[in-house]
Parts: structure tokens; C-alpha cells; sequence
């Protein structure tokens, strides 16, 4: 079978890494690259294929199976409905939009049009968050109490040369902490509300350096985020799971859950428990087992899924809908630091 045509919009940091994913894939392949900077020749010229400046010059290849918008966010909508109009599956880059308004669009273009879209929250394809929900979700700990979780790093001065970074917008709640929420949600279930309280008092931009995170679960489930990107700490997503190479490994944890009959940390997948339910009280020494899993390549399984979807053979893990849902509650983060109130996301 003639593996899929896929074009990439935006050749930046992030579209390198889906031009390589699509390098290693068994079911698509690299049709063509679009970007308005000069960097589009040089990725175009790594990997042998076209090069465009707008994305109506890619669309007239009627050739192209499938699309990756890797743009600036306030690009998603107007480029994703344009994909969609097109009949052409589109994986969009998280954040699906930097609006709930934008979002709804593709939503309600994608129910229209019934051509899929598949969010870019590529973690969903890690194997080690993969497991993490099987466990909970199969009772394993127990009926789910909580979940405590921690992303500190310090990122590099230079980062914030970049000037939107400083801004309304820029700052690691809608970054990074996206990334996060919806971990969460996949592994946890959907969030009912979310409280916050941030800070900017490190770094003194007009930005969040940090936040602290209240969240409750639709299942009655209780969640602490803690968030900084201007501290040093080995509890990160990237560091702990070592799912990407251009962050150190640090042997730890990042991701706390606890229920009624155990508690599992993350990635290191440790499962507490008592041996024996007579003698399942706090006096009684637990036990441990333990089970090594690595990250696996969850961009290159991302593109796969993505192939499925165009084929039609699968549903988007993240359709738009759902990442509709992760960014309006990672909204609602902020939204409730604003207004001192605990936020419902749905009333973004």
C-alpha cells in the first residue's frame, strides 16, 4: 500500500520534530513543508521534498492526504478550517486554539464537514502515560482520591527574548502547563473546576512565572498542580519520563495518584499497596512492585494514529472537541487566578 502523503505547515522547533516522526513512519511519508520564513528552504532541503509560502499553494497538490499545522497557536482556526474545507485531515498542534470561540469553530467546521481533526497533546501516546491510565482506570489503587503532580524547570534566559513569551499568554500555564491538564483528564477523567494563584514575581514580566493549582474531577477526585519555569527541579514530565532528548533524564517522579487501595507514582511506576487486606491500616507496613516502562517514540505513534484516522480506520484520540475541553481548562487556570473564584471550565 502507497504510504500517505502528509504536508507540514510551519517549519519552527516543533515541525522539525513531526518532519523527522515522519521519517521513521511505516504509513506516511513527507509531501511538503509551508512556511512564510526562509527557514522552510532548509527543512525542504533536509528532506528532499517541496517547499511553499502559503498553504493555497500546498492545498492545489491534490495529492496531499493529510495536513500538520505546527504554526503560531491564533493561526490554528483560520488554517484548520481551510484544511477542512478542503477535505483534508488535519492534526493541529496544540493548543487546538488560543480561544474557546476559535476552538468552537473548528469543532463545529469538523462536525460540518465530517473531516477529522487530531489535536497534537502527543503525550496520550506515551507508553508510560498509556499504562498510568490503564492502571487507574482498571481499579488497580482503588477508587482515585487524588492526584498531586509538580512541573519546575528553569528555563534558560534567552527564551525570554522572545517577546510574546513576556506577555498576556506566553507564560507556562498555556506553554506548558496544557500539556499537564490534559495528562490529567486522560488519565484522571474530565475536570468539574479548577482555583488558582500565580506569581511573577521572579523573572517580572507581565507573564506568570508560576502557578499553584487546585483541581477537582468530575469522579470526585482531587488534584495539586505546582508550576514554575523559573526553578530548578528534577519533577517534570520531560525529565522524568525522558521522552525527549534535549532534556537531561532525572531519575523521579513528576505525577503522584493515590485511591482507596493503593498509590502509584509516575513514570517510575511504583505501586504502593497492603499485602493483605486485613491488615490494610496505617500501622502495617506496605508493599512495592514496580514496573519499567519506557516513554517509546510518542510523536512517531501520534503520526501513526494520524495515519489510521485518515484512513479511516480510527477515531482521533484527541478530536477537536476534546482538545476544545483541555484548552478550556487550562483557560480556566488563569481565569480563576483573575478572579479569585474557582472556574468551571465549561463556562469558559
Amino acid at each position: 500500500m502507497p504510504r500517505l502523503k502528509i504536508g507540514l505547515v510551519g517549519a519552527g522547533v516543533i515541525g522539525k520534530k513531526h518532519a523527522m516522526a515522519l521519517t521513521y513512519s511505516k504509513n506516511c511519508e513527507l509531501a511538503g513543508v509551508v512556511d512564510v520564513s526562509s527557514k522552510v528552504q532548509e527543512i525542504a532541503s533536509q528532506f528532499s521534498v517541496p517547499y511553499f509560502r502559503q498553504l493555497e499553494d500546498l492545498l492545489e497538490d491534490n495529492s496531499i492526504d493529510g495536513l500538520i499545522l505546527s504554526t503560531p497557536s491564533d493561526l490554528h482556526t483560520t488554517q484548520g478550517i481551510l484544511c477542512l474545507e478542503n477535505k483534508i485531515p488535519v492534526l493541529v498542534e496544540k493548543p487546538l486554539a488560543t480561544t474557546i470561540d476559535d476552538a468552537q469553530a473548528l469543532v463545529n467546521k469538523a462536525d460540518k464537514t465530517g473531516i477529522p481533526i487530531l489535536t497534537g497533546h502527543y503525550r496520550r501516546f506515551n507508553s508510560q502515560v498509556e499504562t498510568a491510565r490503564d492502571m487507574i482506570q482498571s481499579g488497580q489503587i482503588g477508587k482515585l482520591i487524588g492526584i498531586s503532580a509538580i512541573w519546575a524547570m528553569k528555563k534558560h534566559d534567552e527564551y525570554y527574548d522572545v517577546a510574546w513569551r513576556t506577555k498576556k499568554g506566553g507564560g507556562p500555564i498555556l506553554t506548558n502547563l496544557i500539556h499537564d491538564i490534559d495528562c490529567l483528564r486522560w488519565i484522571c477523567g474530565d475536570i468539574a473546576s479548577v482555583s488558582s494563584q500565580v506569581s511573577n514575581k521572579i523573572r517580572g514580566f507581565e507573564v506568570e512565572d508560576s502557578a499553584a493549582i487546585t483541581i477537582l474531577f468530575e469522579s470526585g477526585a482531587l488534584g495539586t498542580v505546582l508550576l514554575t519555569d523559573a526553578g530548578p527541579s528534577p519533577w517534570a514530565f520531560e525529565a522524568t519520563t525522558s521522552e525527549n532528548s534535549d532534556f537531561a533524564h532525572m531519575d523521579d517522579n513528576c505525577y503522584r495518584f493515590v485511591g482507596t487501595e493503593g498509590s502509584l507514582d509516575f513514570p517510575q511506576m511504583r505501586l504502593w499497596s497492603y499485602p493483605d487486606n486485613k491488615r490494610a491500616a496505617w500501622q502495617f507496613p506496605m508493599t512495592k512492585s514496580q514496573r519499567l516502562i519506557g516513554a517509546g517514540n510518542p510523536l512517531l505513534q501520534q503520526i501513526e494514529h494520524f495515519s489510521q484516522v485518515i484512513m479511516g480506520t480510527a477515531s482521533p484520540r484527541t478530536d477537536a472537541r476534546d482538545g476544545a475541553k483541555t484548552l478550556s481548562a487550562t483557560l480556566a487556570v488563569s481565569c480563576a487566578a483573575i478572579t479569585g473564584t474557582t472556574v468551571t471550565p465549561a463556562d469558559i
